[in-house]
């Protein structure tokens, strides 16, 4: 009997413990968020590449622990090109400075980039067909774009530019989509990289020394000596092919055992990023012409801002005057057709999201398949009028109609659905959120901020990511707000200000002075407010945790409720809650009243 008892404790107690094992990742991560003092984070990590620079984060600062993200700085120089990689977890990148081509490898895609026939293809129509290159879809991107990249799907990018491409990535390793761990994974296809996290790594490899010593006691080392011979004559190097042995990649890939060894890469110094030597020779529309004109436009543009500086002694702001930005646009749209151009990708892309969107219009409605269109009920409905009258072989003969309507929705609800994966192909992936005209809030004395969200780029729905863009100019403040349903990761593009921070006890977890290249995690629901310096403006981008990120301002809440609630809720008079419900801006952007950022 108490051997009994005593077996069934101590299934109990393991029972026990596996459960706690298992929830425990998903505690730790909501402890990591009782955060008492919040620190504005600089890259710990670099890797220097040939053609370019890798910084990141220490993911496990409790800031980013808290909001499941990590974090990764890429500056690629000119004719630069980052080696195809992918990561479990969902990607999302803004481009600070440049602009490049960017290519996704998606799965069952077709190529639809294609070289044509030469003339001489008629002798040699083989040899030529097995030489033409294909490949899927190129897309450009510009600075101020945000780019999705989603979970798995394998990204190279390219910078075509004659200035550093400089961007920002997000990874959500917190993301459902990561079936893993919140450890960050960047996979690379080939090259020899060097380790971006290397304080993940470390952790990694003592955990694997450690399950080595457990496999291998000290009675069975010769196996375990055996093991190590042979895993590092597989890996010489850090790219995913590398772990697999020489002749097996030659069988697998159909090739000689000399190239899959140059695969593989054992002793390329290059890094991540490498030097194209006479630039990047691929199937794509011209883009040359087109970015010469668009970059003498956007320096005339820049100045005629500089123009405005207080040097000058003209008004202090920091914007893109809305009346030049749309005399840049109408001139861009006069000079394209007048010179019978090919249309650019921008445009492409618009029109495939376009029918992106139509698509999954179509595909939303299949929860309705089985309720005929107004015009089929319509007929459906004088056959049947009809049918009555002619007794019960009439209704039966009705049912079998309907019937065969129903099969036939369901159907062409199958063939919906195959048109809506084609669209995923060509989907749409970035979103310009730099742009004057693209603001949704806007205060031409205190600045302008832009949003990104699954309803403008629908892809992000997928990614459970959204972003915003602010542009504060000089004493321009964003007022008290939080996020009502996300985390939200603020990067210091450009400038410098003060951001005040606070959490559910009243306590100024955060409050401080912010600069360029400083990265401020922003808890859900902390309230958080921020003001651009005197002598400059403070521009940032702020990644959020969720698709549909929602935020509430503290002048909102005021504003919605009734003067009488307010009134004796703080304690005032009437003619002084008029003031706080009314006076002012309505919106959060505020000119300061002093000319001088209070301390």
């Amino acid at each position: 009997m108490s051997k009994h008892f005593l077996s069934l404790i101590s299934f109990s107690l393991l029972l026990f413990t596996s459960l706690a094992i298992r929830d425990r990742p998903e505690f730790d991560r909501f402890n990591q968020c009782q955060l008492d003092n919040i620190n504005a984070l600089e890259p710990d990590h670099r890797v220097e590449s040939e053609a370019g620079l890798t910084e990141t984060w220490n993911p496990n600062h409790p800031e980013l622990q808290c909001a499941g993200v990590s974090l990764i700085k890429r500056t690629i120089d000119p004719n630069g090109l980052h080696l195809p990689s992918f990561s479990p977890s969902p990607q999302l990148i803004f481009i600070i400075q440049g602009k490049g081509v960017l290519g996704l490898s998606v799965p069952s895609c077709p190529e639809t980039f294609e070289e044509p026939r030469s003339s001489q293809s008629r002798q040699r129509s083989r040899q030529q067909q097995q030489q033409r290159d294909s490949h899927q879809k190129i897309r450009r991107f510009h600075k101020g774009d945000i780019i999705a990249i989603p979970a798995g799907i394998p990204y190279w990018t390219y910078n075509h530019g004659n200035e550093p491409l400089v961007a920002i990535s997000l990874l959500d390793t917190s993301n459902n989509e990561n079936q893993l761990d919140s450890t960050p994974r960047v996979f690379y296809l080939g090259g020899n990289p060097e380790a971006e996290f290397p304080e993940t790594q470390e952790e990694q490899q003592g955990r694997q020394q450690q399950r080595q010593k457990e496999l291998f006691p000290a009675g069975r080392r010769g196996g375990q000596h055996q093991q190590e011979r042979e895993s590092e004559e597989q890996n010489d190097g850090n790219s995913v092919l590398s772990g697999f042995s020489s002749e097996f990649l030659a069988q697998a890939l159909n090739t000689n055992e000399d190239i899959a060894k140059r695969l593989q890469s054992p002793r390329d110094k290059r890094n991540q990023i490498v030097r194209v030597e006479d630039g990047l020779h691929i199937i794509s529309p011209k883009w040359q012409q087109e970015d010469e004109e668009e970059d003498e436009r956007r320096s005339r543009w820049e100045e005629d801002e500089d123009e405005r500086s207080p040097r000058h002694g003209r008004k202090q702001r920091w914007d893109e005057d809305e009346e030049e930005t749309s005399r840049w646009e109408e001139e861009e749209d006069e000079r394209r057709p007048r010179h019978d151009r090919k249309q650019r990708w921008d445009e492409d892309e618009e029109r495939d999201h376009g029918r992106h969107r139509h698509d999954e219009d179509e595909y939303e409605d299949e929860d309705e398949e089985d309720e005929p269109s107004s015009r089929e009920s319509s007929k459906w409905w004088r056959k049947h009028s009809k049918e009555e009258k002619r007794g019960s072989h009439g209704r039966k003969k009705v049912e079998e109609e309907e019937e065969e309507q129903r099969s036939e929705q369901k159907r062409s609800s199958k063939e919906r659905k195959n048109v809506l994966a084609e669209t995923i192909c060509s989907a749409k992936i970035r979103e310009n959120i730099a742009r004057p005209d693209r603001a949704d809030l806007y205060n031409p004395r205190a600045g302008r901020i832009s949003t990104v969200n699954s309803l403008t780029l629908p892809i992000l729905r997928n990614l459970r990511l959204s972003a915003e863009y602010v542009l504060l100019y000089r004493n321009g403040i964003y007022a008290p707000h939080w996020n009502i349903n996300a985390n939200s990761l603020l990067y210091v593009i450009r400038g410098q200000g003060r951001v005040r921070m606070v959490n559910d006890q009243g306590n100024a977890v955060f409050d401080d002075r912010v600069r360029k290249g400083q990265l401020l995690v922003v808890p859900q629901n902390f309230v958080v407010a921020e003001q651009a310096g005197n002598d400059e403006g403070l521009e940032y981008v702020v990644f959020k945790t969720n698709d549909r990120a929602s935020v509430n301002h503290v002048k909102q809440v005021f504003t919605a409720t009734p003067a009488e609630v307010l009134a004796n809720a703080f304690g005032l008079r009437q003619s002084e809650v008029t003031k706080i419900k009314f006076n002012g801006n309505r919106g959060p952007l505020v000119q300061s009243q002093s000319r001088s950022q209070s301390q």
